[in-house]
């Protein structure tokens, strides 16, 4: 599909631009410009606060390319993606002394989205207090995370040999990845809105945008 029509189509290609035909950023009166809520760029990615955080310090990684999910990005923006981690993680350590979870909804295709609630590749960084590997207790069958070296290679090789969405979770000392078979839209959110008591259906960032805690996070990441 055309750039300039994804543009108007999707929300994340939106934002990523800059443009006003459907950026929340800006329906939502958290931002004027690209530059305040850009928060880190690199060559294929933008960083940027997540609409409806459900933690103060709540980011996404969102690819400048239109595509589904880390699984079907080529080497250049998979090399780009494993140098920007860091950073991220880096300067959300740097801001509030906390460590961070990684995790992406893997989506395959259109219909097969790995409980992603968006068409377009994005990783969530989520910095809490709690001990990291106990989010894994609240992950609910039929869904099941293994261990993995590297989360990123094993994404694509879930996507272009077998075929199949996937759930990906980074904490500080391992990666996990699982098949998302039966994992609902939001499915990680929901699980860290369970894990962290939140109000019931706090988890969707639609009813429950959080916009005071977006601009915080906003005003603290952009302001030395």
């Amino acid at each position: 599909m055309h750039e300039t029509i994804l543009g108007e189509i999707c929300t994340f290609c939106c934002e990523v631009e800059g443009g006003d035909d459907s950026n929340l950023f800006y329906d939502l009166g958290l931002a004027h410009t690209r530059a305040d809520y850009v928060l880190l760029e690199s060559e294929h990615f933008v960083v940027m606060p997540c609409i409806g955080a459900l933690t103060d310090w709540y980011l996404l990684i969102v690819s400048k390319r239109h595509t589904l999910s880390v699984g079907w990005l080529d080497e250049a923006e998979h090399a780009d993606l494993r140098e920007l981690i860091p950073q991220v993680t880096g300067l959300i350590r740097e801001r509030s002394g906390l460590e961070s979870l990684i995790f992406e909804h893997g989506s395959l295709d259109f219909r097969d989205k790995g409980g992603a609630c968006y068409d377009h590749t994005h990783i969530h960084v989520v910095a809490t207090a709690r001990d990291h590997q106990r989010f894994l207790d609240h992950i609910p069958a039929p869904v099941t995370m293994r261990p993995c070296a590297d989360w990123i290679s094993a994404s694509r090789r879930l996507v272009e040999e077998e075929q199949r969405s996937y759930l990906v979770l980074g904490t500080p000392d391992q990666d996990w990845i699982g098949t998302a078979t039966g994992a609902p839209s939001q499915f990680f959110r929901r699980c860290l809105a369970t894990w962290m008591g939140a109000e019931e259906g706090e988890w969707d960032w639609l009813t429950f945008p959080q916009t005071d805690r977006v601009h915080r996070m906003s005003m603290n990441l952009t302001t030395r």
